[in-house]
């Protein structure tokens, strides 16, 4: 099981999401702290690969509420500038 998944019934109950690329979407989460973290690769369905501006994962998957999408996350397209720390978190 991958270190980086988000739960599985948040997944479901508040997707599915617009992909940029097959299996793949940028969306924000929101954490049971209240604190948003906005463009996050998830691979589907609940893997998260990659945050902007971010070089390992910055939250908790576990303390993950709610998953949505804004207009600023469709739009949004990975480049090289992003690390991608999820392709190797299989535990």
């Amino acid at each position: 099981m991958a270190r980086y998944q988000l739960p599985a019934n948040v997944i479901e109950r508040d997707g599915p999401f617009s992909e940029f690329k097959q299996d793949a979407s940028i969306v924000s989460v929101e954490l049971a702290d209240g604190r948003i973290v906005e463009q996050v690769l998830v691979i589907y369905p609940n893997e998260v690969w990659a945050v902007r501006g971010s070089a390992q994962m910055p939250f908790e998957p576990q303390n993950v509420v709610r998953v949505f999408q804004s207009s600023h996350d469709l739009a949004t397209r990975t480049t090289s500038e992003w690390a991608v720390f999820g392709a190797k978190n299989a535990t």
